[in-house]
């Protein structure tokens, strides 16, 4: 029967469309306003270029009282294209990303982050995060996820950085991602699986924000792969590989609606 049949296919329609929305305050994926990736080398761990996914969502009256923005990260890559070889001593990679109190247009080298705030100051960023990690790996106290205990320190106590722009490290939080964990003997690798809009690795709010106020803003990638807890300790900060990745997300959306 005509009739049913365009019933049935109705149904299947509203059920896909249902299965597709993602609520604003829903944590576990983002319905993006707007996104961006970068392509990126993450040497000598994967072979191939990863890409950074960025992406917003926008509400008009947030918890009521202004604006806010929803924010989401992750990282994409094949699952095979990982260097075992690499692997000589327990690491753990991670990504955290930094937004707010930065404008500009990414370009140059550190991955685009030199246009924003010079070569000196990626260069002394790196350091400073570098020499946090070391610091942390040689102290013998447990941790978890060096990047994002050297970030949060710094961020509550900002190290001397003259060449890099005050609001360098002025905001709230940095959320951080584990997404690699090294392990001898073996020459083992756990990865993350990739993320994705339906499956975002971190997801937060930033109240206060509008749509094109983030778009204006540079988002900030830090990568790091440093020693994991009680493994032997690098020689030098410089045996531990931080990168930086800076973004933008496209400038023509709108604030949506509030969700629900």
């Amino acid at each position: 029967m005509p009739f049913l049949r365009s019933l049935g296919l109705l149904l299947t329609l509203l059920q896909l469309v249902a299965a597709q929305y993602c609520s604003f305050w829903n944590t576990g994926c983002i319905d993006s306003l707007a996104q961006t990736a970068v392509r990126f080398d993450l040497d000598p761990l994967f072979t191939d270029p990863v890409t950074l996914y960025y992406s917003f969502d926008a509400s008009h009256s947030g918890k009521g009282e202004g604006p806010m923005t929803k924010t989401a990260f992750w990282l994409g890559y094949p699952s095979n294209n990982v260097n075992k070889n690499a692997v000589d001593s327990n690491r753990t990679s991670e990504i955290g990303l930094r937004i707010g109190n930065m404008t500009g247009t990414p370009s140059g080298s550190n991955n685009g982050c030199d246009g924003i705030w010079g070569s000196d100051c990626s260069r002394d960023f790196k350091s400073a995060l570098q020499r946090s990690m070391y610091l942390l790996a040689i102290s013998g106290e447990y941790y978890s996820k060096p990047l994002e205990v050297a970030l949060s320190q710094m961020l509550k106590k900002p190290p001397s950085l003259p060449s890099c722009p005050p609001p360098i490290l002025d905001v709230a939080s940095i959320p951080v991602q584990d997404f690699a964990r090294e392990h001898v003997p073996g020459q083992n690798v756990t990865l993350m699986p990739p993320g994705s809009g339906a499956w975002p690795w971190q997801v937060w709010y930033l109240d206060g924000m509008n749509a094109s106020k983030q778009a204006s803003q540079v988002a900030v990638g830090i990568i790091s792969r440093a020693p994991s807890y009680n493994s032997s300790p690098p020689d030098s900060p410089d045996d531990i590989m931080v990168d930086l990745v800076c973004l933008q997300a496209p400038s023509g959306g709108s604030s949506k609606g509030s969700h629900d």
